[in-house]
């Protein structure tokens, strides 16, 4: 027993817990100590200061631009700052949807079936994220791992059977970082600032120990986060409404053994002690504990074997790395230098330079018509304007290139060449880009797919039916979803399952297509479209396509164009009928209805034939008067 009793932590009672939560936090503040300086000047990097660092020698901050002037400009070029954007952007410009793959043994029983099923756990998925705003937060995860090498998105269920989801960055978060997946590593602690009052209305801490909490106002656990927000936002207001507490709280990965497995069904959760008791010797539990100020106010396991958190970072390899922005800092620093030095030089030179000789006096007098220069003794003069070497200009632009190489130039930050004008070359130029950005890509996809996965994991345990409505074809459809352990609790109280419900289960496949649309830009988009468009309607010229694809085309070709009352034309097409040739009986009615109109305005039959007789004498009889006439006047 003695020796299962060093390697875990069921042996530490709940009050020293605490102490066990903070020697983690030193352990692994230690060991990312270096990444937490440069992640500090990497954030202020990107806020434009360019100029500023942590000493080494002293740990306070320098900023070398606070004796900048106007005629010792320190400059700072923020071309790095929109090159990691310019990366997010295309990183994120195609459509991730979540794709939920069938269950094998539901195939073989009634694959239609099957296939409904996943497409409507797909759609819950899709409504999830649309709730939670997962496009946003990718948005926020994106560009702070470009700065801090990893970002984090915590995903939960709030014990109302809503899921939620909140971005943390990687100071907030304390793990072994050596590690390359984050379920590798034995503990994740999350430290954050929370409202003291929201933590003392929590029904699950008991009361005695919120009594011995006190709010710190501190921004972050880590110091040198804290200097960073203190430097931006200043001290925090130390107001009985406002007053946080960093609240920690700690996932600590437990095997089941002989000896904690009793430990672990009593302090589990009340919520998971079934699926606990299910446990056999060596898998894994996870111990939870909330502390706050030194207190423990929260101390039970629970059954999940994953931490509730999923990374990412723009390459495989070990969690904290180069980030991206660092890449750029060292060749930005240099374009600083040389474009302040230029702006030195043009304030220097075009304001001008006299030279006199030492001991004389001039004045320069500014009037509307000129200068009037006074002086005494030899006259000044005014010194020669030098121009700027051209190796200066050709090292700004080694300098910008060597930027570029290291994110997306081209199309991404608009310098498309001169030549290029036609939207196909754009679009070719921007899909090269983002074919460059691949390794990065897959690492969003897989973020995005477990974002899927851990979803519906959690959807799983729901007990009560959930509903959501969507539009299909035009008209709002209501979907039902039960989690796996609510058709078991029904099961055993005897209630009677809903009908059209769709049971979300734990163990299925979700993956991430990527769809990226029509283009890449507004032109690319609308190239693409008149194509399809032509393609179809060469398709139903043949035959071989229906009216429902028809309008399925027109109202995206109206959408791509920003045309605006799609749906007015979708309606109308609904209610209008398809043209098509006459058929023969057709002819024949519209035949006798033409001749009828024609016989009533006595166009046709006999009245109009002896009109046509009486007519035709007359005119043979004025013909032949008109003929005598002309002989008798010869």
């Amino acid at each position: 027993m003695a020796d299962n009793i060093k390697y875990t932590t069921s042996f530490i009672p709940t009050k020293a817990l605490a102490q066990k939560v903070d020697n983690l936090i030193v352990m692994s503040e230690n060991n990312r100590k270096q990444f937490e300086r440069r992640w500090y000047d990497n954030n202020f990097f990107d806020d434009g200061f360019h100029f500023r660092y942590v000493s080494r020698e002293t740990g306070k901050i320098v900023d070398l631009s606070q004796h900048s002037s106007s005629h010792t400009p320190m400059r700072a070029i923020p071309k790095a700052s929109r090159q990691i954007r310019g990366v997010a952007n295309l990183l994120l410009s195609p459509e991730y949807r979540p794709v939920v793959y069938p269950d094998e043994n539901s195939l073989t029983n009634n694959r239609e079936m099957a296939k409904k099923e996943a497409q409507r756990k797909g759609l819950w998925i899709q409504d999830q994220w649309e709730t939670n705003e997962i496009k946003e937060k990718l948005i926020e995860m994106v560009i702070g791992s470009s700065k801090e090498s990893v970002s984090f998105i915590k995903i939960w269920s709030d014990g109302k059977e809503r899921i939620r989801t909140v971005v943390r960055d990687a100071f907030d978060l304390y793990l072994t970082g050596s590690v390359s997946d984050i379920e590798d590593s034995p503990f994740v602690i999350e430290a954050h600032p929370k409202l003291i009052a929201q933590i003392k209305s929590n029904p699950a801490f008991k009361q005695e120990d919120l009594d011995q909490i006190n709010p710190d106002n501190k921004y972050a656990s880590s110091e040198v986060k804290e200097a960073y927000m203190r430097s931006k936002y200043g001290n925090q207001m130390a107001s009985d409404d406002v007053a946080t507490l960093i609240q920690k709280e700690a996932f600590i990965k437990e095997y089941v053994n002989r000896d904690n497995m009793a430990d672990i069904i009593k302090n589990g959760n009340k919520n998971d002690l079934e699926d606990l008791s299910l446990k056999e010797i060596g898998d894994v539990v996870m111990r939870h504990a909330f502390v706050a100020g030194g207190i423990v106010l929260l101390d039970e396991y629970l059954a999940m074997d994953k931490y509730p958190y999923i990374d990412f970072r723009f390459e495989p390899g070990p969690i904290y790395q180069v980030p991206l922005i660092e890449r750029f800092i060292p060749a930005n620093k240099s374009l600083d230098t040389v474009m302040s030095r230029i702006e030195r030089y043009t304030n220097t030179m075009v304001t001008g330079t006299w030279m006199k000789r030492k001991g004389e006096n001039f004045e320069v007098n500014n009037i509307p018509g000129g200068q009037v220069i006074e002086y005494e003794g030899t006259p000044p003069v005014q010194g020669n304007i030098v121009q700027i070497p051209s190796f200066v200009f050709n090292l700004i632009e080694q300098l910008n290139s060597i930027i570029e190489e290291q994110g997306a130039s081209t199309a991404a930050l608009g310098q498309i060449p001169s030549g290029v004008k036609s939207g196909v070359a754009i679009e070719s130029l921007k899909s090269t880009e983002y074919a460059n950005l691949k390794i990065a890509s897959d690492q969003l996809k897989k973020t995005v797919r477990r974002i899927g996965e851990r979803m519906i994991s959690i959807g799983s345990d729901f007990v009560i039916p959930k509903t959501i409505m969507r539009m299909d074809k035009q008209e709002p459809e209501t979907l039902s979803f039960i989690g796996e352990r609510g058709i078991s609790k029904r099961k055993e109280l005897g209630i009677q399952i809903p009908e059209d419900v769709t049971v979300l289960h734990k163990d299925v496949k979700v993956d991430i297509e990527v769809e990226s649309g029509l283009g890449f830009t507004m032109e690319g988009k609308k190239q693409t479209m008149q194509q399809i468009a032509t393609f179809m309607r060469d398709l139903a010229r043949e035959g071989y396509l229906t009216q429902e694809a028809v309008k399925v085309v027109l109202d995206k070709f109206l959408e791509t164009y920003q045309f605006g009352a799609t749906q007015e034309f979708t309606e109308a097409m609904n209610d209008g009928t398809q043209s098509s040739k006459l058929t023969e009986d057709q002819l024949a009615q519209m035949k006798i209805a033409i001749a009828e109109v024609l016989k009533d305005l006595g166009l046709v039959g006999p009245e109009s034939d002896q009109k046509l007789v009486d007519s035709t004498k007359v005119g043979v009889g004025e013909m032949m008067q008109d003929m005598a006439g002309g002989q008798n006047a010869t």
